[in-house]
């Protein structure tokens, strides 16, 4: 059975006449009957009634031409679904990202980015950096907006920001007034840390390793916003980046004078797994974007 047999049978039942139904194909009429009679030979069956002034589909014909319908009607709704995805300016880009990436980066980028592609739509998801890039590895996200960037041989990155990370403590703790602090010494304090598998936990983890040191962890949390509120609380100090969902809670940031804490934000793709051009289209800008916007504001 070849497709130009499905759309001639659909023709001649639509139209009732061979002539016509050829004339809409833009096929000769001698071509368009012997391709239907080849088809009622495989399908061991007359799809047509043919009289002298009419023609009329037979039991098997109407059973045929019917779900012949719904064959072309899909085939139509996916070639408009390919050609969708096809267009930089359409299709759907998902992305996973660091939860302290939700309440202001990403919703200003894709804001933006809407601005000029409004019929390009996302999925979001965000969880631990190690998540994120497990998604993008398993093919469930187009690409990842983490930190840092781990090494992995199958994923390529695109450093676009880097932050700095500074030991955080309430405004009455002892350490407040200090400028700058050895974390040698910050480290006898009990700290409040991300869980393992989040970015911020895995610096902080290869820091005391090549310090030397073992803090002393009370409290693990997921959200920025959850640590710093019980940091602010007095229940013990942290490692954060400044970020604008906390700029509210009473807090110091003082910078580590004996390490050099820098988080390195990138977008993570599968290497040798091409993009979608949507997918492609939006990487470029957030690249850029990223690049250009360093400060708190995003």
């Amino acid at each position: 059975m070849e497709w130009h047999q499905i759309e001639n049978t659909v023709a001649v039942a639509e139209t009732r006449n061979f002539t016509k139904a050829a004339k809409k194909k833009a096929v000769s009429q001698p071509a368009l009957s012997r391709s239907i009679i080849k088809l009622e030979e495989e399908l061991g069956t007359l799809l047509f009634i043919r009289g002298k002034k009419d023609i009329r589909l037979t039991p098997s014909g109407v059973v045929f031409v019917e779900k012949a319908k719904q064959i072309l009607q899909l085939m139509k709704e996916a070639k408009e679904d390919v050609q969708e995805m096809a267009s930089p300016d359409k299709g759907n880009v998902s992305i996973a990202f660091l939860p302290t990436f939700g309440p202001h980066v990403l919703p200003n980028l894709i804001a933006e980015y809407k601005q000029q592609f409004p019929n390009v739509s996302f999925g979001l998801s965000q969880g631990a950096g190690e998540v994120n890039m497990k998604k993008v590895q398993e093919g469930q996200a187009d690409l990842c907006i983490t930190a840092p960037p781990y090494d992995r041989p199958d994923i390529e990155w695109t450093i676009v920001r880097e932050e700095q990370l500074y030991v955080t403590v309430p405004m009455q703790h002892s350490f407040a007034g200090f400028k700058n602090i050895s974390f040698r010494e910050a480290a006898a304090e009990p700290f409040i840390s991300f869980k393992k598998g989040f970015g911020l936990r895995f610096m902080f983890d290869v820091m005391c390793e090549e310090m030397g040191l073992e803090p002393d962890i009370t409290f693990e949390g997921e959200e920025v916003s959850t640590i710093a509120g019980f940091v602010a609380a007095g229940l013990g100090i942290s490692v954060l980046p400044k970020k604008p969902e906390i700029a509210h809670e009473p807090l110091i940031f003082i910078e580590i004078n004996d390490y050099r804490l820098i988080r390195k934000v990138a977008i993570g793709v599968k290497k040798q797994v091409p993009l979608s051009p949507a997918a492609r289209q939006f990487k470029a800008f957030a690249e850029k974007y990223l690049q250009q916007n360093q400060g708190g504001h995003v």
